[in-house]
């Protein structure tokens, strides 16, 4: 089949260094290696560097059946933003044009939401050329916007999202299926699209293609270059400084652990938004900051940490964000500060423990009391069994083809 992937925003296979693919890509990949011609609409910007891949529109050959269309778009700073959302704007624009001059037809349109932009556009032009469309639900976009801008500018900022969530009604109520990464999410593009037909409807969560340990090289000199040295039980963070994580709540859990020179704690991630938290965590003897990190040095320090912190704000509106695979993958076990779905999984598998509201007191004992319990020392092989019992890669991903394939076709499973 030919088949139209629209996503802004993630990694590409063809980025520099050894980018860590997520949803898109996999799903990208596994759709070429089943023969399907697959194209992937993204833009110039890198969302995680924050630096333009190339100057201008351009064709990029990423292997057998995968071609991904880059179109030039403006980037931000910030990511959440009003410069975000004219990026958002500006890439479905430039979507919107190459569709409507292409002589090419897919035989199915996969999208995202977010962004609301991208997903009314695709999901417009389906039905217009009556394409099948699939619209996965990644975020609760754009309902937790405000939530995290200033409060001076809060009122005009709820009066410029109703655009935005009358794209996602639109999208969610016309498209042909729609793809939840968990039933919460589901649910809650269901109801923006009130009246929708739900026979293809879907929950296909959020996975995490593990490195191969022939892959992972030199793992040793890795922790070395981090200042991981034997003894050291260590406390992971791997992921952006964001507006959604709450990294000063884990600046004073590393203060209150001070006098445990046993413990260490390893935060990597381009902290170059936050300069103030950078320079506090620099003056602490227990935390090492290696910076952004390529896919080979997460397996290697996700392999060694005994912990995987998940520290969210409050208002976090994540469920079962990437980062719980990611995690997962490498038997790391668990400590998060979100509430909801995450805790339901947390009790069913035992893989981590979810603390929505505690201290940062009451969460450092909880880190020691962790690190005590034998289970957390040695269940690391019994958590990756989790993860590759239920939640593998090419397991999900081979599953979502299956059902693209069947939505395209007009076939219900």
């Amino acid at each position: 089949m030919k088949i139209w992937l629209v996503r802004d925003l993630e990694p590409l296979p063809t980025d520099l260094g050894a980018p860590r693919l997520m949803r898109a890509g996999m799903l990208a990949r596994t759709l070429a290696s089943r023969g399907h011609q697959t194209t992937w609409f993204t833009s110039t910007f890198n969302h995680y560097s924050k630096t333009h891949r190339v100057a201008d529109d351009q064709w990029l050959r990423a292997g057998e059946n995968l071609t991904i269309r880059v179109f030039r778009a403006p980037g931000y700073r910030h990511n959440i933003s009003f410069r975000r959302i004219l990026h958002n704007r500006c890439f479905a624009e430039a979507f919107r044009r190459y569709a409507a001059a292409s002589e090419e037809r897919p035989d199915v349109l996969v999208t995202d939401l977010p962004t609301t932009e991208a997903a009314k556009v695709v999901v417009a032009f389906g039905l217009r050329a009556r394409i099948p469309t699939v619209v996965s639900i990644r975020d609760l976009w754009p309902d937790f916007f405000v939530d995290f801008l200033p409060p001076r500018v809060r009122p005009l900022a709820r009066m410029a999202i109703l655009p935005l969530d009358a794209q996602a009604r639109f999208a969610c109520r016309h498209a042909t299926a729609l793809v939840g990464i968990s039933e919460r999410y589901l649910a809650w593009g269901q109801a923006k699209g009130t009246g929708r037909t739900a026979a293809h409807d879907r929950v296909f969560p959020l996975t995490y293609r593990r490195l191969p340990p022939e892959a992972l090289g030199e793992t040793e000199a890795v922790l070395t270059k981090f200042g991981i040295l034997p003894g050291k039980q260590v406390v992971a963070f791997v992921g952006s400084w964001g507006a959604t994580y709450d990294l000063d709540y884990v600046l004073e859990t590393c203060r209150l652990l001070l006098e445990r020179d046993d413990i260490l704690f390893v935060l990597a991630g381009d902290a170059s938004s936050r300069p103030d938290l950078i320079e506090a965590f620099r003056a602490l003897p227990n935390v090492v900051l290696p910076g952004w990190i390529d896919s080979y040095a997460i397996a290697a320090l996700l392999g060694r940490a005994t912990i995987g912190l998940l520290p969210y704000v409050s208002k976090a509106p994540q469920g079962l964000p990437n980062k719980v695979f990611e995690y997962m993958a490498y038997g790391t076990y668990q400590m998060a500060t979100l509430g909801g779905e995450i805790t339901g999984l947390y009790a069913e598998t035992g893989i981590g423990r979810s603390m929505p509201g505690a201290s940062p007191a009451a969460f450092a004992a909880a880190i020691e009391t962790a690190l005590a319990d034998p289970e957390t020392l040695h269940g690391r092989e019994r958590r990756v069994v989790v993860f590759e019992e239920r939640f593998d890669a090419d397991k999900i991903y081979a599953k979502m083809v299956e059902h693209i394939v069947d939505v395209a076709s007009g076939r219900v499973r």
